[in-house]
């Protein structure tokens, strides 16, 4: 399916923003991303209306656009939120994860494991497709929009760690040990797993911002 030009400016700022490329407080310019995007102005305003809806972006008339900041009180909300709405998502997946989901899902897994604990970016890429995919499998389109947005919020302060973090601050075996309880149709263990795994998210975080 074609997307629209709104989603595909929608996609690229958001990108910038949970990337760190355009870092927390900067300025918007609605000009420099329609010469960057090479699309019009309307697009440009929808994207950014999805971004403020989405904690991303704050729209303040007679000043701009800004990219929101980061706070320590935010990480704790974002976590609040997160430890309640994935471990449902787990749950919903154990009953309802399709075969080709759950056999992308150990494909993830697998490469998350094996991966270079050094490379951070490959493995917040991986972590990201991962949580993604499970938010899919747990097949409640109103969960999935909801837990995306706050694992996007969350990934952006990963992005700010990045320069801090250490490779024993991530937590390697998690996605095999999730994705092993979901096979097992064990929900308690499957929802158990991704709680610690989001707790030691918050902890780690918490002592670099």
């Amino acid at each position: 399916m074609k997307i629209t030009d709104a989603e595909k400016a929608y996609r690229q700022i958001k990108e910038q923003i949970v990337t760190t490329k355009l870092r927390p407080g900067a300025l918007i310019s609605e000009a420099d991303m329609m010469s960057e995007l090479a699309l019009g102005r309307t697009p440009i305003r929808e994207a950014m209306k999805q971004l403020e809806a989405d904690n991303l972006v704050s729209i303040t008339p007679r000043r701009g656009m800004f990219v929101t900041d980061i706070t320590v009180t935010d990480l704790t909300q974002i976590f609040e939120v997160r430890v309640e709405i994935e471990p449902l998502a787990v749950r919903l997946a154990v009953q309802r994860i399709s075969k080709k989901e759950l056999a992308q899902l150990r494909y993830l897994a697998e490469e998350y494991k094996d991966a270079d604990p050094t490379d951070t970016e490959a493995l917040l890429k991986l972590d990201s497709d991962f949580h993604a995919l499970l938010a899919e499998a747990a097949h409640n389109k109103f969960l999935l929009k909801d837990l995306m947005q706050y694992y996007n919020l969350s990934l952006r302060i990963w992005y700010l760690a990045l320069n801090y973090a250490q490779p024993n601050d991530i937590d390697m075996e998690a996605h095999l040990e999730i994705l092993e309880a979901i096979e097992a149709m064990d929900v308690e263990k499957a929802e158990k797993r991704m709680r610690k795994h989001i707790q030691k998210f918050h902890q780690t975080i918490k002592q670099y911002l």
